[in-house]
C-alpha cells in the first residue's frame, strides 16, 4: 500500500488502531499507582487521541508522546497547546526503536497498536531498560483469540499476508517474561473499541470514492483498507487487541 495513500485515508482519525477512551482508563486503573510527578513514554502515539486521554487522567505526569510521522506530531501538538497541556505534554517525531532516554528514567510505557512496527518481543526488550525500578508498561498487540483450529482460513491467510508474527496470548506473555517483566493481567479490548477505529474510517473511505477513480493507488489503498474491516467483521471473534499490563 502506497504511504501517501495510506495516510490520505488515515487524516483526521482520532487513533491509528483499534482503541477507546474507556479502554484506556481502565488498562491504566488496572496497573496499580505510579510515583508522583510520573515520567510517561506514549510510544507510536499516532496522532495522540490516547495521549490526551492520559494528561487528563494524569495531571501531574510529564508525558513524551512520539510517533515517526510528523504531521500527526504537529496535530497533536497543536492539541496540546489548544487544552492548555504543553508544560506537561511534550511531542516530538522519532523512532522509538531507537530512543535516547537514559535507561531507568521512565515510570510508564504506554503503547496503543504501534508495537507491532518492531515485534511484540523485540519492542519489550529495547524498551524494558529505559523503566525504573518497579516501573510499568501498557502495550495493546494484536493476538489470535481460541484455539488455533476454529480459526477461518480466511483470517489465517489474511494475517499470514498482513502480520505473520501475530500469536497467542500465552506466547505474548511468556516474550515479556523473557524480556525482564512481570504480567500483571491482560484484557481483550471490547467490539466497540473496534467499532470506535473502523466507523470512521470506513466514513472516510467513502468520503474519497469518487477521488479513487483518478488514483489508482488510493483505490487500492480503499480496497486494502475495507477488505481489513470486512473480515473483522465476519471473524473478529478469533482475534483482537490484547491490553497487556507489565511492571518491572
Amino acid at each position: 500500500m502506497s504511504f501517501d495513500a495510506f495516510f490520505k485515508i488515515h487524516d483526521g482519525m482520532r487513533r491509528e488502531a483499534p482503541g477507546d477512551e474507556a479502554s484506556t482508563l481502565t488498562a491504566l486503573a488496572r496497573l496499580g499507582p505510579l510515583p508522583p510527578g510520573p515520567r510517561v513514554l506514549d510510544l507510536g502515539c499516532g496522532p495522540g487521541g490516547h495521549t490526551l486521554e492520559l494528561a487528563r487522567a494524569l495531571p501531574d505526569a510529564n508525558i513524551v508522546a512520539v510517533d515517526l510521522h510528523a504531521p500527526f506530531i504537529e496535530r497533536l501538538a497543536r492539541e496540546v497547546a489548544e487544552q492548555g497541556l504543553a508544560t506537561r505534554v511534550h511531542s516530538r517525531v522519532a523512532d522509538f526503536g531507537a530512543l535516547d532516554e537514559a535507561e531507568g528514567t521512565i515510570d510508564l510505557i504506554w503503547s496503543e497498536g504501534a508495537i507491532y512496527h518492531l515485534g511484540f518481543g523485540t519492542g519489550l526488550r529495547r524498551w524494558r531498560p529505559l523503566l525504573r525500578a518497579g516501573g510499568a508498561m501498557a502495550i495493546t498487540e494484536l493476538t489470535w483469540l481460541g484455539p488455533a483450529q476454529t480459526r477461518p482460513a480466511e483470517a489465517r491467510e489474511f494475517w499470514a499476508a498482513a502480520y505473520p508474527a501475530m500469536t497467542t496470548s500465552a506466547a505474548n506473555c511468556a516474550a515479556a517474561e523473557a524480556a525482564g517483566l512481570r504480567v500483571l493481567e491482560t484484557f481483550t479490548l471490547p467490539e466497540r473499541a473496534w467499532a470506535a477505529y473502523y466507523e470512521p474510517l470506513a466514513a472516510r473511505v467513502e468520503a474519497l470514492r469518487g477521488e479513487a477513480e483518478h488514483d489508482p493507488a488510493l483505490a487500492t489503498a480503499i480496497a486494502d483498507t475495507m477488505a481489513e474491516i470486512d473480515l473483522w467483521r465476519r471473524c473478529g471473534a478469533h482475534y483482537g487487541y490484547v491490553f497487556y499490563l507489565l511492571r518491572a
